[in-house]
């Protein structure tokens, strides 16, 4: 018994010192770890690197659009003036005489017989101002040119509208070129200027690119003409000669098109529940080749059309890599005027955009607008349909709330294309995107046809936007797909014999 005690009182000395050896490691430790924190954090006050400061509100040019378009005018400088009389006037001022140029006698002279394009003062006058690059400076003017260029016909370059200064270029960007005048005593720059608060002074003196003081204007290289709405969809499956039943057709673009079900998906319902036995590759050739003949029929049909026009750009994925699709909605009529993918957001896809809403008009109303983002690819688009002839207003609903008029009377317009954009990702979400820009064209061809003639919708009464009569006694949807299917063969040109 006495053995047995001692044991115990042995066992818990043992433990004891071992704890208390464990506490002294702790403490080591936890002194250690404080030291380590102050010599980081003298590294941290003695580093190179630099210290996170707190945000600077910095503030950027906003975009904006100049309401006169530029003068044409020939490339000769401002207005003509005559030698003979500023020679007089020099006299005048200064009582002495301006005398022509005295030259090195061994002074090689190529341009004896130009003369000064803006005063005309003679060869006598003009300096070689740069060497072997023919520029020229007149002495009596100051105006510099190019040696010939009094011989050749004079460009027509862009001019500022309120200074008659020529343009020059700002900025290079896709397919179009920001020009801008820069003349410091513009009256439209001194005019913006003179609007300026004390604050706003203070920071145009300290950072002048925040603020839009001079004119602008943007110069486009692409034409108008290129932009008809031509079906880019091109298949080498002939729908005629399909093996398939047209009852298998309908069934697969009601699956694939209206249900949103992915190609492989539709393969397999078809088989589990029909028995047709399909591969996912011939759904997608079946998709691509109704595309190509419902295409013309959707962008070419006479539709009737308000004055709710609203337009956006949404996200989809195209062999891996997200490409934009800019949508144009009645949002009054429900339905899709343009569905134009590209892999870039650019102004010349919002132009092709708008272009494909132009051409289902047959007259444009002198009141059209459109109801956009804050993008300002619309606004560059405007400026160069106004180019062409053809106006229109953009409101633009700028951000998440109600900021402004504007935006507060046309958000409900704005809402029903994000609606639009929801339903659209929706489905085609199920493909996790489209594997060619083919096959995202074919299948948004169908989705905006049936949208237009298929789909009923709980704002029109649960009615289609466009009732067709050749649809109206097909009780079920793979009859209506047969049934446009048809109607759109009969539209589509007969090719001519060779």
């Amino acid at each position: 018994m006495c053995n047995q005690q001692e044991s115990e009182k042995e066992g818990i000395r043992v433990l004891t010192l071992l704890l208390t050896y464990l506490l002294q490691v702790i403490k080591r430790q936890h002194q250690f770890i404080l030291l380590l924190l102050v010599q980081l954090a003298d590294i941290f006050d003695h580093s190179r690197l630099p210290k996170a400061d707190k945000p600077i509100f910095k503030r950027f040019n906003q975009f904006q659009v100049d309401d006169k378009l530029p003068l044409l005018a020939a490339d000769i400088g401002p207005e003509p003036l005559n030698f003979e009389q500023l020679l007089d006037e020099h006299i005048i001022k200064t009582g002495r005489e301006l005398k022509p140029i005295r030259r090195r006698a061994d002074a090689v002279i190529r341009f004896q017989d130009q003369t000064c394009p803006r005063c005309s003062a003679p060869s006598d006058y003009l300096y070689a101002n740069n060497g072997k690059g023919n520029q020229l400076k007149c002495k009596v003017c100051a105006f510099r040119f190019q040696n010939g260029d009094a011989k050749k016909s004079k460009e027509v370059v862009l001019r500022c509208p309120y200074c008659n200064n020529r343009l020059g270029l700002h900025h290079h960007r896709s397919n179009f070129d920001v020009l801008y005048c820069g003349n410091d005593q513009c009256p439209y720059r001194l005019d913006q200027i003179a609007h300026f608060s004390a604050t706003e002074l203070k920071q145009f003196a300290a950072q002048p690119s925040s603020f839009k003081v001079r004119y602008t204007f943007r110069n486009f290289k692409f034409e108008l003409k290129g932009l008809a709405p031509e079906s880019p969809l091109q298949t080498k499956v002939d729908l005629s000669k399909i093996q398939a039943s047209p009852e298998v057709l309908g069934l697969v673009l009601t699956y694939h098109i209206n249900y949103g079900l992915s190609a492989r998906r539709t393969a397999a319902l078809m088989y589990d529940v029909h028995g047709v036995k399909l591969s996912h590759q011939t759904i997608h050739n079946y998709e691509q080749a109704v595309a190509t003949i419902i295409r013309p029929f959707w962008a070419n049909y006479p539709y009737q059309l308000s004055n709710q026009l609203v337009g956006d750009e949404t996200y989809v994925k195209v062999k891996g890599k997200w490409n934009y699709i800019f949508y144009f909605y009645d949002a009054k009529r429900k339905l899709i005027l343009a569905d134009y993918i590209t892999p870039q957001r650019t102004t010349e896809s919002a132009v092709i955009a708008i272009n494909q809403v132009l051409q289902k008009m047959t007259v444009v109303p002198d009141n059209l607008q459109f109801v956009v983002d804050a993008n300002p690819i619309y606004q560059v688009a405007q400026i160069y349909f106004a180019q062409h002839g053809i106006n229109f207003k953009i409101k633009q609903v700028v951000g998440l709330t109600n900021k402004d008029p504007i935006t507060t009377e046309y958000r409900f317009l704005k809402q029903t294309i994000e609606r639009l954009n929801r339903s659209f990702k929706g489905n085609y979400r199920a493909s996790t995107g489209f594997g060619s820009p083919t096959g995202s064209a074919s299948y948004t061809a169908l989705y905006s046809a049936a949208y237009n003639f298929l789909r009923p919708h709980e704002a029109l009464d649960y009615q289609v936007p466009v009732s067709l009569p050749e649809l109206q006694d097909k009780p079920r949807m793979y009859d209506k797909w047969l049934a446009l299917i048809d109607l759109a063969q009969k539209q589509l040109p007969t090719a001519q014999p060779a």
